[in-house]
């Protein structure tokens, strides 16, 4: 490309992005000071600087020069804004200078740079109405269990040992992979749970489903303790909803751990989803239905902790019995399935190499575990619902669970 197309690309280049930026801070009317033609001038005046500075070696500092330039034009455009009391936020100050330098980047040809940066500025300045409000409902304990969460995250997860550490005879766990696992299933609750926070009290199906991500026994529990209180058709779409989601988030982390196994669980357990959600929805009720089902501190540290401690319960339980005795796997897939299905899937789909189990036994076991894990929704429902909502319940429980054995054993063999 000759050297006049790359200087108009690159000059073209820095005008939409910094006009993009722009159009954002003009379109909202988040202030009446820099608009599209500012922005894009200041990205363009980026790009140009860097040109300069590559004429001759005495104008290297010219970039940094303008960045300062740059800088202090818009701190004085802030001052004199705050002494005449207009507002000028401290959001369009800090986007001068950032437009600057995406030029900066363009002028450097790093233009997937600058063309990502620009791109993510704006979408978060696009959502200052929506992070205020996440900000606002979510309480002081939640936004301290999520900074304690990324402590967990970031700081010891990189530090704990790669290698496997031997535990009890020949079960070894690797302490990166467990928390991995422990974070994925603690994340997926974590994002439910603030799309619950948001939506939940609007939408009773979508509550059963995020819910169902979190803890699909205590939403069904609840919605159990709730029809006895106030009936409604909507109480059996919620259901289909909660389990189709454990049984979703469960294919997840088979995905994530084990492909060859996913290969072979994926037909059954969508099967299972399919006539759940048939059945709910057949059973749906008026709209506008409002219930609360929301979940306190799913993000915690307590409540990883205590995930964890279930999930190297099962992984040891799984691996004793399948030592001792590999034909009875399936009764440990079978307890730990009534108190986690998520330990069970998450236990042998990324320990099945270790523990010598090959895919159909993996695939098999993973299924007890979900079946265990709708079992005990009926014992739910037989001990703590009404009448009305555990006759009609737990036949679409009964239902899914046999579509999933057929496609079970027509897809494993």
């Amino acid at each position: 490309m000759s050297g006049n197309l790359i200087f108009l690309q690159e000059i073209l280049l820095s005008i939409a992005v910094g006009a993009l930026i722009g159009v954002e801070r003009e379109h909202t009317k988040h202030q009446r000071i820099a608009g599209v033609r500012t922005i894009a001038l200041i990205s363009l005046l980026g790009t140009l600087s860097v040109m300069i500075s590559k004429l001759s070696n005495n104008l290297v500092y010219v970039p940094y020069l303008c960045l300062l330039a740059v800088i202090g034009y818009t701190f004085l455009l802030y001052y004199f804004r705050a002494k005449k009391l207009e507002a000028l936020g401290m959001t369009t100050v800090l986007t001068l200078p950032l437009a600057f330098i995406l030029g900066v980047f363009i002028g450097f040809d790093l233009y997937i740079e600058a063309i990502s940066g620009a791109i993510l500025a704006t979408i978060l300045l696009i959502s200052r109405d929506y992070s205020h409000l996440f900000v606002k409902k979510l309480r002081d304990n939640e936004i301290a269990d999520a900074l304690e969460f990324g402590i967990v995250c970031f700081i010891v997860y990189p530090i704990l040992p790669s290698n496997a550490v031997n535990i009890y005879g020949n079960f070894s766990i690797n302490l990166q992979s467990f928390l991995l696992i422990v974070i994925i299933v603690s994340l997926i609750s974590f994002l439910s749970f603030i799309l619950l926070r948001f939506w939940g009290h609007k939408a009773l199906p979508l509550t059963g489903f995020l819910g169902g991500l979190i803890n699909s026994v205590a939403t069904v529990a609840s919605l159990a303790s709730k029809s006895k209180e106030k009936p409604s058709p909507l109480y059996l779409t919620s259901l289909a909803t909660a389990s189709s989601a454990m049984l979703l988030r469960n294919l997840l982390l088979v995905a994530l751990f084990s492909s060859q196994i996913f290969s072979l669980v994926a037909i059954p357990i969508i099967a299972m989803v399919l006539v759940f959600l048939v059945q709910g929805f057949i059973n749906t009720g008026p709209k506008g239905s409002k219930t609360e089902l929301l979940f306190e501190q799913p993000f915690s540290v307590t409540a990883g902790l205590k995930f964890g401690a279930v999930l190297f319960g099962v992984m040891l339980l799984v691996y004793a019995v399948s030592q001792f005795s590999p034909r009875s796997i399936g009764i440990a897939a079978f307890i730990g399935g009534l108190v986690s299905s998520a330990s069970v899937v998450a236990s042998v789909s990324s320990n099945q190499a270790i523990w010598g189990i090959n895919n159909i036994t993996g695939a098999y076991v993973i299924m007890i575990g979900c079946f265990a894990s709708l079992l005990a929704k009926i014992f739910t429902l037989l001990t703590t619902a009404s009448k009305e909502f555990s006759g009609r319940g737990i036949p679409i429980i009964v239902t899914s669970m046999l579509a999933g054995v057929i496609a079970l054993l027509l897809t494993v063999r």
